[in-house]
């Protein structure tokens, strides 16, 4: 019995269902200046330079540690993206961007440009499932459902799988993402 409730309470732990891979969890998304981006629907540029700041936590399989981080987004003048660009039957779910909802807006935009860097970042080296998670966890936070946020995410590995967009810079503008990672 005790050798069941360990088993037990060993499942319900975080470790225990996210230690096969590296994870992120976010916690909080910080945005000193309203993102001012211009867009015809299918790409959007950034006008003006802007910070993201997003908190969380990180576990890393290889030393089996969770460690607090902030990660310092920095799009300059001129970054493109294509927003969300989910399919057109789930636009009404989840679309390009969202008026005024500046944290909706970063994920996106945050998950382009670790994209267009393959994960490789000043400070880290994210998987693209880190990248993944780094997405769905800023649309926890501006409020998108979990089952919204995990379908979502479900898209992603059907409709961005493949490495065409993994390391795609068709665009030319991945040097106008700069992000750093600490620990903290």
């Amino acid at each position: 019995m005790a050798n069941l409730k360990m088993n037990i309470d060993k499942i319900k732990s975080r470790n225990y269902l996210q230690n096969d891979r590296n994870s992120i969890t976010v916690e909080e998304v910080t945005i000193d200046f309203p993102l001012v981006f211009d867009g015809n629907g299918k790409m959007y540029f950034f006008k003006l330079d802007r910070y993201v700041y997003v908190k969380g936590t990180r576990y890393t399989k290889a030393d089996g540690k969770t460690r607090d981080f902030l990660l310092t987004c920095l799009f300059k003048r001129g970054f493109m993206s294509d927003g969300a660009s989910a399919p057109a039957f789930a636009q009404f779910v989840v679309p390009d961007v969202k008026v005024g909802n500046d944290v909706y807006n970063s994920a996106p935009f945050i998950h382009d440009g670790l994209y267009m860097c393959k994960g490789v970042i000043d400070g880290a080296d994210f998987t693209r499932e880190e990248c993944d998670d780094i997405l769905r966890g800023i649309w926890r936070i501006a409020g998108m459902s979990r089952l919204v946020a995990g379908a979502a995410d479900f898209g992603i590995h059907v409709f961005a799988g493949s490495s065409d967009h993994w390391g795609n810079d068709c665009n030319n503008c991945k040097h106008l993402f700069v992000a750093k990672f600490e620990y903290r």
